[in-house]
């Protein structure tokens, strides 16, 4: 059954691209191999992927500088670190580039199968759409309030909400309704929009009944 779930094959090696991409796609997943990893950044540019397997040594490039990009420009994206030549530091040195995890050639396909799907539960790219809605209104409110350099409890004196509230809301653990939305793009001088992925103003009406 078609996830709905957009997964990018970063691996120089054609025959282990093929491999990779052929059994992500019986398992249901919506799939796309590239060998070259220059073309990354540009592909992920064009077409939007939830996840990226992506192999750490290639030729011409450094996988450990590419995810430091990758997760710069493309902070959503799950990004699945695969290598044949494993060691502590490189393990370290993704695991602190907000790689999501780091599987060493050749592993058991079931340990991709744990590491998809845990991915899918961290992301929220499973579950219904007022539980993926929480989640991308959270990740916003974080990252626009961040920008301007305000702390939770600075935005709880300026809007009148609770920094607890505020916690649970960038967590994703709350829906917040559209009074809530007014408060905060307000004080952060944003229209509301900036919160919603497109499409997602209908769903957001779904929650307006549940004033916080």
């Amino acid at each position: 059954m078609d996830r709905g779930i957009n997964i990018l094959v970063v691996d120089d090696d054609k025959d282990y691209n093929l491999y990779l991409t052929k059994f992500l796609t019986d398992e249901g997943y919506l799939v796309k191999g590239i060998t070259k990893p220059q073309d990354v950044l540009l592909v992920l540019e064009k077409e939007k992927f939830h996840i990226v397997i992506l192999d750490l040594k290639m030729p011409q490039i450094n996988g450990t500088e590419l995810l430091k990009e990758i997760k710069l420009r493309f902070q959503n994206v799950c990004v699945i670190i695969l290598t044949g030549y494993p060691s502590f530091k490189t393990a370290v040195e993704t695991m602190k580039l907000d790689a999501f995890d780091y599987l060493k050639k050749p592993f058991d396909l079931n340990d991709l199968r744990k590491a998809l799907s845990n991915a899918q539960k961290t992301y929220c790219l499973i579950g219904n759409s007022k539980d993926k809605l929480k989640s991308s209104v959270g990740k916003k409110l974080k990252l626009l309030r961040k920008s301007k350099k305000i702390t939770q409890k600075q935005l709880a004196d300026r809007t009148g909400l609770s920094p607890s509230l505020l916690s649970q809301i960038e967590n994703g653990q709350i829906a917040a309704s559209l009074t809530t939305l007014d408060k905060l793009s307000s004080s952060l001088n944003v229209k509301i929009s900036s919160f919603l992925e497109e499409g997602d103003e209908s769903a957001l009406k779904d929650t307006h009944s549940k004033v916080l």
